[in-house]
């Protein structure tokens, strides 16, 4: 079984799987929950959890990613979505290593060039700032969910409408 409970059907050995709900279908993407995954709900830090706090005032996640032709998908549907483990530690990477090592980098130049300590944190707030632009163009050219796939469609119990 894969992270997030999905089964690795079809998915190639370095691939992580993920069900999502479907929300809504349109001629050319889908919407669906991103929701925390449910390792979240069983976590014993949940209650004093800054992540799920702050997800609680954003209203739901939402996700839009490309409608597979072949599969009939509908709302309530459940959907598998996967994405290669190298795409996922590229975005990690952007997302999470980049803005720290922009900080510390810039701060630690500031520290060994002598500016002061007001300097410095300018310096590393702005290096900081600037280590999110190689994430939003990423973004900006992949779409919000580019690297991920819909591997199979797990119909919602009960009749169609």
């Amino acid at each position: 079984m894969a992270p997030g409970g999905g089964s690795s059907a079809g998915a190639g050995p370095r691939v992580i799987c993920e069900r999502r709900r479907v929300l809504a279908v349109a001629a050319d993407h889908l919407v669906i929950d991103a929701g925390r995954a449910a390792g979240c709900a069983a976590c014993a830090a949940r209650p004093g959890c800054g992540a799920v706090a702050l997800e609680g005032m954003s209203g739901p996640a939402l996700l839009s990613v490309a409608r597979p032709e072949a599969l009939a998908v509908g709302p309530g549907d459940e959907i598998e979505l996967a994405m290669e483990g190298n795409a996922f530690l590229a975005a990690a990477g952007l997302a999470y290593l980049l803005p720290a090592a922009a900080l510390v980098a810039a701060v630690c130049a500031a520290a060994a060039a002598g500016l002061s300590d007001l300097s410095a944190g300018a310096l590393g707030a702005l290096a900081l700032a600037l280590s999110f632009l190689p994430l939003a163009r990423a973004e900006r050219r992949a779409g919000a969910a580019g690297p991920l796939v819909v591997v199979a469609v797990h119909p919602a119990p009960g009749p169609r409408v």
